[in-house]
């Protein structure tokens, strides 16, 4: 469902018109599967012009690459079995529901941010990791346990990393790094004020940099020169970050293992000697 979710994920940062274009295809998918792009700027009250911007803002090449894509989301809607629906947790939940609801959204952002994460960008991620001399990962709150995850992994097939909770270490981490780092900057929102500034003075050092952050605008992404956008929204009972942090680990598990496969005989055999120095110490 890409581009209907394209549509749902990017519409706080629509423009009036834009949001207009927007209510209309997700009320009238049947119609806009059928109409030309001057029917669909007629039906609301827009112009051709203003629809084919819409396209190019979810990353299409235009209205008809859209309209492709809209078809197939029918399809596939169509051919979905899944036809339980639930609502928010709400504070009269049984345990049960709560197991239930939790198990729906947490499979559904998975599923959601496979769909929105870009190939393009994800290759060009693990290429950035594969040249780094140093690999240096920002992040604070529930997404400085997602950093805190990825400085393991990448420890573990011996990647020379570096993450500190301390958002003024990681201010002084960024402003020593050089061409030959990588900077990873970890924020759900993309709006966390230190984790921006950590990666806006890495960039300014010449590192190369990467954002993990929700799809669409913020201004993380905008520092960034790839971005690796996820799937995620909080209900309205906000118990921290759960599907925010949930579509994060999906992302930097599909960068490990994308990368760990490039070579995997070596990466094998680092995280088999990883694996032995612990092993004396697991119960038998």
């Amino acid at each position: 469902m890409k581009a209907i979710l394209k549509i749902k994920e990017m519409f706080n940062y629509f423009t009036k018109t834009e949001e207009k274009i927007a209510k209309y295809i997700l009320n009238n998918k049947e119609i806009v599967s059928k109409s030309s792009v001057k029917e669909l700027a007629k039906f609301t009250n827009s112009s051709p012009a203003s629809v084919v911007r819409f396209c190019k803002k979810l990353d299409y090449q235009g209205y008809q690459d859209f309209k492709i894509a809209l078809i197939k989301d029918m399809q596939n809607f169509a051919n979905e079995n899944e036809t339980k629906i639930y609502d928010d947790i709400s504070v009269d939940d049984e345990i049960e529901e709560i197991m239930e609801k939790l198990a729906y959204d947490n499979i559904n952002v998975i599923k959601n941010t496979i769909n929105l994460l870009a190939i393009s960008e994800l290759k060009k991620a693990v290429a950035a990791i594969e040249k780094a001399a140093n690999i240096y990962i920002f992040g604070i709150g529930a997404s400085g346990l997602v950093a805190k995850d990825l400085e393991y992994k990448l420890m573990r097939i011996k990647k020379q990393v570096f993450y500190y909770s301390d958002t003024h270490a990681q201010l002084s981490l960024a402003a020593n790094l050089d061409s030959n780092d990588l900077a990873i900057a970890i924020s759900y929102s993309g709006e966390s004020l230190e984790v921006c500034e950590a990666l806006k003075i890495a960039k300014t050092r010449g590192a190369e940099t990467i954002a993990i952050s929700k799809y669409g605008e913020n201004p993380l992404s905008e520092i960034a020169e790839i971005k690796l956008q996820v799937a995620g929204s909080e209900k309205n009972l906000r118990l921290g970050a759960i599907t925010s942090r949930i579509a994060q680990l999906v992302a930097i598990d599909i960068l490990f293992v994308a990368f760990a496969k490039n070579d995997f005989s070596k990466i094998r055999d680092y995280l088999k000697n990883t694996r032995e120095s612990v092993k004396q110490f697991k119960i038998d």
